[in-house]
């Protein structure tokens, strides 16, 4: 709506920019404090994830330096642990399998708790609270179960804990909130002033504020308010530019998941669509209705593979995922999945080591334990080498099953060693070789393993090669 000068149309000009203001304001609290929630969870989220993935290389790192149980806290372990609470800002306890204190010796801080290290059995503890006796304000606490193997291959299991100062999120949230109440005060002194001076100033910048915010209702987030940045109401718009950038970043998430996801189901089903009818209508002679009737089999069994890992991925999002143990030949299973990448396997030229391995049985969900297989084979086949080499080791050490999936290829960089088991984290190798993979497998896997109360170590030389090991206790077979 245009400013006209006469009285009347300034008179419905002012009502307009009245109502206008107090719903614009209104509307930008509203955002804000959705806004503030959202950023202070993801950035708690982000504070968690990082601390367990700076503990999970902690571990990695000790590993290379292990001796024996006996020499466990040796100099050079010591070193690295010291080393790793400067540089990370956190303070770092280890424990033996007992959950006496290794370090720092002498120590008696009870960060262990027997509730931690129960909670441990099935998944990594980060919580924030009061953790040490001098804290004066809230901590995170991240602890961990994993284990180390010797020369001997004897395995001993471990626990670290670390403790940081989380009153960062407590000032990250209060300063979050001071700007929003700084944004609304500026808009509103501003909003009086250029009501002042005339509204015939605001007209044309309300006018775009409007017609973007419109779009904003109606899903398109894409659109920007365009203003000077002598406007008056500039600051608002660059909020509000902000808030639509942080919104669609969301939004091309989900699209992009919701993609991967409708590409992956399309594949499989125009296979069995188009095999199907060709059986059907004849143009697929009988001779040959076996061989295609196992594809279709194969492509059926990729679906609900699919369906599985998105319905195991809610289930451990809202904590309902329950295992069902049973004795479980692992060999044999194994075997059974790298049978499912043979075509891949042959094109690429790789020779595949370790099936004829000795049998492995082990206490486990047969469905579930499945899945990882299927995922850790799966990523070795997409990034070994053509000509290369996929071997697999199995092996019994104080009741703990070691299941090794080994290939060669271009191997990954350190630093996206600590990341590799997030969810949806795709490697910049990965982002190329693989359009279609959702960045769930491993995630899912690790989630998996820990149900079973055990432990997945990823060790990875750049340019040579990348191996997964999933260690889970065999129990009583």
């Amino acid at each position: 709506m245009k400013l006209s000068a006469n009285k009347k149309n300034s008179a419905i000009s002012q009502s307009y920019f009245h109502l206008s203001g107090v719903l614009m304001l209104s509307g930008i609290l509203l955002a804000g404090v959705i806004m503030i929630c959202s950023a202070v969870a993801s950035y708690k989220d982000t504070i968690s994830n990082a601390i367990c993935q700076n503990c999970d290389a902690l571990v990695t790192n000790i590993s290379e330096y292990y001796n024996s149980p006996k020499d466990m806290m040796n100099a050079d372990v010591i070193k690295l642990v010291q080393i790793a609470e400067l540089e990370y800002g956190y303070k770092i306890w280890i424990y033996d399998e007992n959950g006496e204190i290794l370090y720092p010796s002498g120590d008696k801080t009870e960060i262990l708790t027997p509730a931690i290290r129960a909670y441990l059995r099935t998944d990594d503890f980060i919580q924030i609270g009061y953790y040490t006796p001098d804290a004066t304000s809230a901590q995170f606490c991240c602890a961990i179960r994993f284990y180390l193997e010797d020369q001997n291959k004897d395995v001993a299991q471990y626990y670290l804990a670390s403790v940081s100062d989380a009153q960062m999120v407590q000032d990250y949230s209060n300063m979050l909130v001071r700007n929003l109440v700084l944004c609304l005060l500026i808009v509103l002194i501003l909003f009086m002033i250029l009501f002042r001076i005339g509204a015939k100033r605001l007209d044309s910048q309300l006018d775009e504020i409007t017609t973007v915010t419109k779009k904003y209702a109606e899903g398109e987030f894409s659109a920007r308010v365009e203003l000077p940045e002598h406007a008056n109401l500039y600051a608002l718009g660059c909020t509000m530019n902000r808030m639509a950038e942080f919104i669609e970043q969301n939004e091309t998430t989900r699209r992009n998941f919701i993609a991967n996801v409708s590409h992956e189901l399309r594949t499989p089903m125009t296979t069995i669509g188009g095999f199907a009818d060709g059986i059907l209508d004849g143009t697929i002679p009988e001779s040959q209705h076996k061989k295609y009737i196992h594809i279709i089999a194969d492509e059926i069994h990729r679906l609900k593979t699919l369906v599985n890992s998105m319905l195991n991925l809610t289930k451990f999002e809202t904590g309902t995922m329950q295992i069902h143990l049973q004795t479980v030949d692992i060999s044999k299973l194994l075997i059974k999945t790298v049978l499912m990448f043979e075509k891949r396997i042959t094109d690429k030229h790789v020779e595949v080591e370790g099936l004829d391995d000795s049998a492995l049985f082990a206490k486990a969900d047969e469905d579930l334990l499945f899945q990882v297989l299927y995922n850790l084979i799966e990523n070795a086949v997409k990034f070994v080498n053509t000509n290369g080499v996929i071997s697999f080791a199995l092996y019994t050490e104080d009741k703990i099953a070691h299941i090794c999936v080994k290939n060669t290829g271009e191997g990954l960089a350190d630093d996206e060693l600590p990341k590799i088991f997030d969810r949806f984290y795709k490697t910049d190798a990965s982002r190329s070789e693989d359009k279609t993979g959702l960045g769930l497998g491993l995630s899912i896997s690790r989630k998996i393993v820990h149900l079973h109360q055990g432990h997945i170590v990823v060790k990875s030389v750049k340019g040579e090669y990348t191996c997964f090991e999933v260690q889970i206790p065999v129990g009583n077979v």
